[in-house]
C-alpha cells in the first residue's frame, strides 16, 4: 500500500463515520470515460445484490512534484461475491482505491443531484492535504486543515 494511502486513511477516518478502507477492484471498463458516478448508478442490480460504492482513488506518488493526487470516485461491489468492479473506462489504472461511503451520505443527505456534488481533488504533500478546483481552466488551490466530509464537497450547503 502507499505510504499516502495510509496516511490519507488515518487523517481522513475519524471523520468518516464509515470505514475508509482500501480494496481491491476488478478494472472491467464498458462505461463512459469520466462519468464514474453514472457509470456505477447503471450497474446497481437489487436483484444481484449490486450496490454503488464512493471513495477515493489514490494516485502514485509523483517524484518530480514531491505529491500525491487523490480523487473521489464511485465504482461497484456484487455485495454477494463480496468482490468490488469499476466500469470507467482509464479510471484506476496504478491507483489504490479507497472505500468511503460517508461521501455518499453526505450527499444523498444535502444534496438534490448527487452525482453534480463531488469532492475536490486532494494534494497530499509535505505531511498535509491541499484541494484543488478547476475554474473556467485554471486551477486554485486551498490548503485543508483536516479532511471533514463537509469541507471536501464542491458545493458548500
Amino acid at each position: 500500500m502507499f505510504k499516502a494511502t495510509r496516511d490519507f486513511i488515518r487523517d481522513r477516518q475519524p471523520f468518516a463515520g464509515f470505514p475508509v478502507q482500501p480494496v481491491s477492484v476488478r478494472r472491467l471498463g464498458g462505461g463512459e470515460a469520466g462519468h464514474g458516478y453514472r457509470n456505477a448508478h447503471a450497474c446497481i442490480d437489487r436483484q444481484r445484490n449490486i450496490k454503488i460504492v464512493s471513495g477515493w482513488l489514490v494516485k502514485p506518488y509523483d517524484k518530480a512534484l514531491g505529491q500525491t493526487e487523490i480523487v473521489q470516485h464511485w465504482w461497484n461491489i456484487d455485495a454477494t461475491a463480496r468482490s468490488y468492479f469499476d466500469t470507467t473506462p482509464d479510471a484506476g489504472e496504478g491507483c489504490e482505491y479507497v472505500t468511503d461511503m460517508a461521501l455518499a451520505e453526505f450527499g444523498i443527505k444535502n444534496f438534490d443531484d448527487v452525482p453534480a456534488n463531488i469532492c475536490h481533488s486532494i494534494l497530499a504533500r509535505d505531511g498535509g492535504y491541499t484541494m484543488v478546483d478547476r475554474i473556467f481552466g485554471e486551477l486554485f488551490y486551498k490548503p485543508l486543515a483536516a479532511l471533514e466530509t463537509a469541507a471536501l464537497f464542491k458545493k458548500v450547503i
